[in-house]
């Protein structure tokens, strides 16, 4: 028993530590990234059977690095509701800017590009 207790152990220490495979990529089309301490939401233009949709989705990182999708931590957006989303990123933008005049705490909030992704500080940041 000794024997077959000592080739399962051997055996755990070569498979992979989290759900094997290789990590799935990202069909979309990314337009921004924000990261998060458990990974990044990502942002992206997608398209299926000739339709397409915006995704927001949670990508965990693993042990090797490589990025997975978070089951449950994503939705969609239909291209008919862009508009309305739009008009609330704008309306939310104009409560951020009034928010920031406003109130000094919140003047700390530190921004960096699209391109390198984004980042927030600050104890009253209204993000």
């Amino acid at each position: 028993m000794t024997d077959l207790r000592q080739k399962a152990n051997e055996l755990r220490t070569t498979l992979p530590k989290q759900g094997g495979g290789t990590a799935p990529h990202d069909t979309g089309i990314r337009l921004t990234t924000f990261p998060r301490p458990e990974g990044e939401l990502r942002f992206t233009w997608n398209v299926y059977e000739d339709r397409p949709y915006l995704r927001f989705q949670l990508w965990s990182k693993s042990d090797d690095g490589s990025f997975w999708p978070v089951k449950g931590s994503g939705f969609t957006i239909k291209v008919k509701e862009l508009p309305d989303l739009a008009e609330g990123v704008q309306k939310a933008l104009d409560m951020a800017i009034a928010e920031t005049k406003q109130n000094p705490e919140t003047r700390n909030i530190r921004s960096t590009t699209a391109s390198t992704g984004r980042s927030y500080e600050g104890s009253g940041a209204p993000f």
